[in-house]
């Protein structure tokens, strides 16, 4: 009968020592595959931080899908200069974030 038994989550498996709450949800995340929205939610929140206030509040509209971060722009002076500075906001972001989460950025 026990070889019918279905094998528990690795999330769900109870350890016998406390464990600190960052590592548990870390834990988590891993075992859901949640790190990837989660590093794209990350890099949507640190938008205003890293490119500072002004080029947030001309920014209409960002968001990642798969490893590409897309961005509306509304003046075409600031879509030259963030076109030519793509390469700059990958770096920006790879180094606030400790690994490489944006591979392309495009401007809409």
């Amino acid at each position: 009968m026990n070889q019918y038994k279905k094998k528990p989550h690795p999330a769900s498996i109870r350890k016998s020592q406390a464990t600190p709450l960052g590592e548990v949800i870390n834990d988590m995340i891993e075992a859901y595959h949640l790190n990837k929205k989660f590093d794209q939610t990350t890099v949507i929140n640190l938008w205003p931080k890293l490119m500072g206030n002004t080029i947030a509040s001309r920014t209409k509209g960002i968001f990642m899908k798969g490893d590409k971060l897309f961005i509306t722009v509304e003046s075409s002076p600031l879509k030259q200069e963030l076109h030519m500075n793509k390469e700059r906001i990958i770096t920006l972001f790879e180094e606030a974030l400790g690994k490489k989460v944006i591979k392309e950025v495009v401007l809409l």
